[in-house]
């Protein structure tokens, strides 16, 4: 259960660190740009619309759901990618993205989780 809370707690400071870094937006991209195949939705979204738009609800509602947790957890590479290319000094984002890529790991360790 702690792990619950505290990838529900990474989530919401991703959420937070993207509003402070005026990375959030109040209006929704059009549907079908959020219903691409390409990973991360690279063809038709930014990476922090993709962030907001995808992964902090889809993780969230697993969370809440209690309900499996992805394989794996590696957006923080793509993360680096995009800020370095748009010059965005996010060093608290990342560190928030780099434990939640974590948390998912331990998640699926037997050896290791708490859930």
């Amino acid at each position: 259960m702690e792990t619950l809370q505290t990838l529900e707690q990474l989530l919401s400071d991703i959420e937070n660190e993207l509003r402070s870094l005026d990375l959030w937006e109040e209006v929704p991209p059009p549907a079908e740009s959020l219903m691409s195949a390409v990973p991360f939705c690279y063809d038709t979204l930014q990476f922090p619309q993709w962030l907001q738009w995808i992964f902090i609800p889809r993780c969230t509602q697993i969370v809440r759901n209690q309900a499996s947790m992805p394989a794996s957890s590696d957006i923080l590479p793509m993360a680096e990618v995009y800020l370095q290319e748009m010059e965005v000094d996010a060093p608290e984002l990342l560190v928030h993205i780099e434990r939640f890529d974590k948390m998912i790991t331990q998640w699926n360790d037997p050896e290791g989780s708490s859930h």
